[in-house]
């Protein structure tokens, strides 16, 4: 591994073209500096053409967690290697020498080659000087539109029950926005986002007392901003998504993900008059990395800046410029699912889009809303991406969203992609909860292709709104050996049972044998065959999915064989 670390890094090297001093300098912060004076700060990305020239092994630069996570894409044959040049620190004779020439680091982005920070105008000269040093850019400064107030009036013609009896859960008025996606069955096979590890980016949480986290567990926090560990702050905004993610109240809002671990970041200000800079979210997620997480929840989006900053254009959201969108493309190759806003601009005219970064990159799921009724909402941002591929990729609703509400235990509801995104990562937890080895463009894949518009993906709804069932059964679903072998062979009782339309069907086996799982109806014909291979000792689970066979309500049967073991069992199908 050191030899190909030094072979990737010499080649990284060697690639990097070299500018005169002058030609250093972007364009877009040669036109900034044109609004300052010589003693004015700037905040700039840097863009350095080295790395340390320390060796390193994974578990110095990553958590147990996250080398866990990288490892299946290395499985998978995405990654070449647990660590690559990209994950290595700077080399700090470098780091040493932009700070010698003024600047003022503020995030160290060593997955994009970039370091920012803030400099003045009359030392970017010096700055320029330093060899390492290939590029200097602005860093994109967002202005945050006004939030989404769209109340949704199908709410007021036909209300949604809160409940539903053969839900093991009680959602209160959540139950609408859960079961539109197909979240309360899930939840009903015991899938809830337990093993997840999911990292929450937004502008501060400030009510972290309410009932609905009490029993959350947020094991890592850090605010952006200042730097600091704390991520209270006044702005409501993540109390909302982190509470319909994965908040849990019975009876008044449950979020698909309640059973998950988290992560939260604050990566912007929208209390003051700060600005929202781009490289907080890309700082972030190389944090999110290092904790392990697997998904990556961002109700953001970077596109509008303030004066006399130029915005990003619609042909700039193609998937390879912005920032944002470089660091989210990245961490999905090193195994993290990221779901990300499509942005509240609404419809365009082709060719244009309304997207926002980093709601443009492939390989992550981009959410638009849509009502209670399944009606795309107004607001909700259209692709496709400038080099022509088709956004969102998924719907959820994102409209009058049962949300936590930032004073005491109150409730309120709230609008916007900002909302349909953390329900998409709630069902992607779900998914990764049943599935833990997925790859995250395996969890897409199974997210997008069990949708109601998976036939006619377009620019609008993309896949359509999606089924949290179909998506978890997509894959056929196992559990992988235990640790400890079972002493005997057993074939359990189904759950739940009676059914409909799924349910679980779990056996052991003490020793590597031939299995075979078939389901039968009542006449004794075959439905489906469920295992057919031959397996190591361990206990396993398996999903039997009845809507895949217009099967009508009544008896069926399961039947186990294992070498010389055979055992049947019946279960009921209600519809």
């Amino acid at each position: 591994m050191k030899q190909a670390l030094f072979l990737l890094l010499l080649s990284v090297i060697l690639s990097v073209p070299t500018f005169g001093q002058s030609s250093k300098l972007t364009p877009e912060l040669t036109a900034r500096l044109t609004h300052i004076s010589d003693d004015d700060e700037v905040k700039v990305l840097v863009t350095l053409s080295r790395k340390s020239s320390e060796t390193f092994c994974p578990e110095q630069l990553l958590s147990e967690r996250a080398i866990k996570r990288r490892q299946k894409m290395v499985s998978a044959g995405v990654l070449p290697s647990l660590i690559s040049v990209e994950d290595l620190p700077f080399h700090s004779d470098d780091l040493q020498a932009i700070k010698q020439a003024g600047l003022r680091i503020h995030h160290c982005l060593k997955g994009l080659f970039k370091v920012s920070g803030r400099i003045k105008k009359s030392h970017l000269h010096a700055l320029a000087s330093v060899p390492s040093v290939v590029e200097i850019d602005a860093v994109k400064i967002f202005c945050r539109p006004p939030e989404v107030d769209e109340p949704d009036v199908s709410l007021l013609i036909h209300q949604t029950p809160t409940t539903h009896s053969t839900n093991v859960l009680n959602y209160g008025a959540s139950f609408g926005q859960l079961n539109q996606i197909n979240v309360p069955a899930v939840h009903n096979l015991g899938f809830s986002g337990q093993g997840v590890l999911i990292a929450n980016f937004d502008a501060g949480f400030s009510n972290l007392t309410h009932e609905v986290f009490q029993t959350m567990t947020i094991v890592a926090r850090k605010d952006f901003v200042t730097g600091q560990p704390n991520v209270v702050a006044p702005n409501s905004h993540g109390t909302l998504t982190l509470s319909v993610v994965g908040g849990f109240k019975q009876g008044q809002l449950i979020g698909p993900a309640y059973s998950s671990l988290y992560a939260l970041a604050r990566t912007e200000d929208v209390d003051s008059e700060t600005p929202i800079e781009e490289d907080n979210w890309a700082a972030a997620v190389e944090w999110a990395d290092s904790l392990g997480a697997d998904i990556i929840t961002s109700s953001l989006g970077y596109r509008e800046f303030d004066p006399p900053f130029a915005s990003y254009t619609w042909q700039q959201m193609n998937g390879q410029t912005a920032i944002s969108t470089l660091a989210a493309r990245r961490a999905a190759r090193l195994g993290i699912v990221v779901c990300n806003s499509a942005g509240n601009s609404g419809m365009i005219a082709l060719p244009a889009n309304t997207l926002g970064a980093p709601a443009d990159a492939d390989s992550i799921l981009s959410v638009g809303a849509v009502n209670s009724s399944g009606v795309r909402a107004s607001f909700s941002s259209v692709g496709p991406t400038a080099d022509g591929r088709i956004k969102p990729d998924i719907m959820a609703q994102g409209v009058s969203v049962r949300s936590a509400s930032s004073v005491g235990n109150n409730y309120t509801n709230a609008s916007g992609t900002s909302l349909s995104c953390p329900l998409i990562a709630g069902v992607a937890a779900l998914v990764l909860s049943a599935h833990p080895h997925l790859t995250p463009m395996q969890v897409i894949t199974a997210i997008k292709s069990t949708a109601s518009n998976a036939n006619a993906p377009n620019r609008e709804i993309g896949w359509g709104i999606a089924n949290a069932l179909a998506a978890v059964n997509y894959f056929p679903l196992s559990l992988q050996p235990s640790a400890s072998e079972p002493k005997t062979f057993a074939l359990h009782q189904n759950y739940p049972n009676p059914f409909n339309p799924s349910t679980i069907i779990t056996y052991q086996l003490p020793q590597t044998s031939d299995v075979q799982l078939d389901v039968f109806d009542v006449l004794g014909r075959k439905v489906t065959t469920l295992v057919r291979e031959r397996q190591a000792a361990g206990s396993y689970s398996y999903s039997f999915l009845a809507s895949r066979f217009s099967l009508s309500s009544g008896v069926y049967f399961y039947r186990l064989q294992a070498g010389s073991f055979v055992e049947t069992k019946k279960m009921m199908l209600v519809k």
